[in-house]
């Protein structure tokens, strides 16, 4: 995209199309939002340098910007040398190292800039601009340079001739748009081109005039400024030709000047960036130099034993807290490897797992014995990482250890202490077993395991749910979100359906326990079969209402009788006589059994009593 506008202004950045080449996902997106937020037109991102080829074919960026190291055959460098062949646009190159040789290498291309990982946008602007500009300037020059050999084929330029007196003979030519003065104010003299030439070049020209004019032939250039018609400085190119005579001696000087003052300018403005550059590069080394020492001192701070080793397994660094494990000074441990520090069977076990990693690469942790500066073996945790150099080779590994010798013992008494408790478990006639809240079972005893008629290998490890009557699983289910921190112990009995949909009653006293937070991390269930006891509740319970209800009739019974009786009594009383004499008599002895039947049912209140508040048999007091 050719911009008609100065590269400062928004339409100007807007019409400039970049490709981002950049293997790292994260840092060609950054790289696109960063050059949209600034303006610039981002035709697309490339991950490798044949996505780079394809896309510089399809789109033909105005500017590229290179990452150095690309994942696949081609690095970033020979992308932009094939890139060169078929289309002529700036490249910035970026990179996470100065290393000298990788910026030899990227000279060849003949890139616009050079830009070190992690970069500032204010570098990402100014690299654009000056690549920008100095491209322009460039296709200028080579423009001008394709115009320059147009004049000298058709005398635009400023042809002329000199005799071997040096005085000239003609001018031909661009000689007025150069000079400002026509061809025959320079022939007259008036001034002489001689006269055009800057004062701080003139006594140079002098100098290398005396030098041509000792010549019998050859051909010689030169460079040096002329003061125009106009008062404005100009550049121009001199090609001298020193054509022989006849008598060996200089017949005459011909020769073409051309305009360079544009070239002059780009010269100036690579200069001064690759002076930029330098100054950048020589910056940019002083800060990876105090980031190296302030990682240094950040690995001291870690508490854990660190150490870094090269590809020859080498040690090539460590932290504080590696020289206070090993008891040796960081001085020593640098240069050397395992077999010189080490006891030897733990240097061959280390050696074995550092070429692996190193044919691996990647991530590689184990468990292992090392050597404490107490004078003992210790267990630890080793953690290893391979790093890469900028071309995605294995430049080392780091390694991490985490002493774990009190955590192994601790270990051992739990695995003891469970042993133990497990022993205790399983003399329990009682079914035991322990779960997670997801049912995931983590012991069952034996009493356990024969109920419900299952093996250990099958339950262990797996989910298992009891077979709970449907009818009690809400009860059940209330029953354990009751459990809390303060109240983690609760019993609950429930009917389970076991195999022929057998119906069995079981109590069940279960804990529940928790973590800081509160929330359930275990459970722990005791529990009995309790059929039998359940059966002769119900057996109970059906006789206490039976006597209930013989009692409530006996009750009724009294009533019954003892009404009648006293309307007979009643009708007996208007008669006189041995008859009714009899009746009375027989009546009085009936209410006294009715009276001795009224306290007999007053003293089995007490027994109404106990029913009712033991088995709620019976009704109102």
């Amino acid at each position: 995209m050719e911009c008609t506008h100065e590269p400062s202004t928004e339409l100007c950045m807007a019409s400039i199309g970049i490709l981002v080449v950049e293997d790292e996902q994260i840092v060609a997106e950054d790289l696109r939002q960063l050059l949209t937020g600034m303006g610039y037109h981002v035709v697309g991102t490339a991950p490798t340098a044949d996505d780079a080829i394809r896309l510089a074919r399809e789109t033909a960026p105005d500017l590229i910007m290179m990452d150095i190291s690309l994942d696949g055959t081609m690095d970033g460098t020979e992308a932009a040398g094939k890139i060169a062949e078929f289309h002529d646009a700036p490249v910035i190159y970026l990179t996470a190292f100065a290393d000298s040789a990788i910026i030899e290498k990227a000279k060849v291309t003949r890139p616009y800039g050079y830009i070190l990982k992690p970069y500032q946008e204010r570098e990402i602007r100014t690299a654009i601009e000056i690549a920008i500009y100095t491209n322009d300037l460039n296709r200028k020059i080579a423009e001008s340079e394709e115009r320059y050999r147009g004049f000298v084929q058709n005398f635009l330029g400023i042809a002329y001739r000199r005799r071997h007196d040096f005085s000239y003979e003609f001018f031909q030519g661009a000689v007025e748009p150069i000079s400002g003065y026509t061809a025959e104010e320079l022939l007259m003299g008036n001034p002489s081109w001689e006269e055009l030439i800057h004062p701080d070049d003139a006594n140079r020209v002098k100098d290398h005039n005396r030098e041509i004019a000792k010549m019998v032939s050859g051909q010689v250039t030169r460079d040096y400024r002329i003061m125009r018609k106009d008062g404005a400085v100009t550049w121009v190119h001199e090609l001298i030709r020193v054509v022989p005579g006849l008598s060996g001696k200089p017949c005459s000087v011909q020769g073409a000047i051309y305009d360079i003052t544009g070239r002059k300018a780009a010269e100036d403005a690579l200069q001064i960036m690759n002076r930029e550059l330098e100054e950048r590069v020589k910056e940019r080394t002083i800060s990876l130099n105090q980031q190296v020492e302030f990682l240094q001192q950040l690995i001291d701070t870690i508490p854990s034993p660190v150490y870094y080793k090269d590809p020859l397994c080498i040690y090539v660094g460590c932290n504080t807290a590696f020289e206070s494990y090993l008891g040796i000074p960081r001085s020593v441990i640098i240069g050397r490897t395992d077999a010189d520090l080490l006891p030897p069977e733990i240097a061959v076990l280390n050696q074995e797992k550092d070429r692996f990693l190193l044919t691996h690469r990647g991530i590689q942790s184990y468990q292992a014995k090392f050597p404490h500066a107490d004078h003992t073996t210790r267990d630890v945790l080793v953690k290893k990482a391979t790093y890469h150099d900028t071309d995605g080779k294995i430049a080392g590994f780091i390694g991490v250890l985490v002493d774990i010798t009190d955590r192994i013992r601790a270990e051992e008494q739990v695995r003891e202490s469970e042993r133990r408790f497990r022993a205790v478990v399983q003399d329990q006639t009682d079914m035991i077993f322990r779960y997670l809240p997801n049912k995931n079972v983590l012991f069952a005893n034996d009493a356990f395991l024969a109920y419900f008629r299952k093996r250990a290998e099958d339950i262990t490890g797996y989910i298992f749910r009891l077979p709970i009557h449907p009818d009690d699983q809400a009860r059940v289910d209330a029953h354990f979100a009751s459990l809390t921190p303060n109240n983690p112990v609760g019993t609950t009995e429930l009917r389970c359906l076991l195999e022929g949909n057998q119906v069995r009653w079981q109590q069940w006293i279960n804990r529940a326990f928790f973590d800081q937070r509160g929330n359930v991390t275990e459970y722990l269930s005791v529990g009995k079969d309790i059929t039998e006891q359940k059966e002769n509740e119900r057996r109970e319970r059906e006789a206490y209402q039976q006597i209930e209800r013989n009692m409530q009739q006996l009750s009724s019974l009294n009533d019954q009788i003892r009404n009648p009786l006293s309307v007979i009594v009643m009708l007996a009383g208007f008669e006189e006589g041995e008859y009714a004499q009899k009746i009375l008599a027989q009546a009085r002895e009936i209410n006294d059994i009715l009276d001795r039947l009224n306290t007999s049912w007053q003293g089995s209140e007490k027994v109404r009593v106990f029913l009712k508040k033991h088995y709620g048999i019976g009704g109102k007091e």
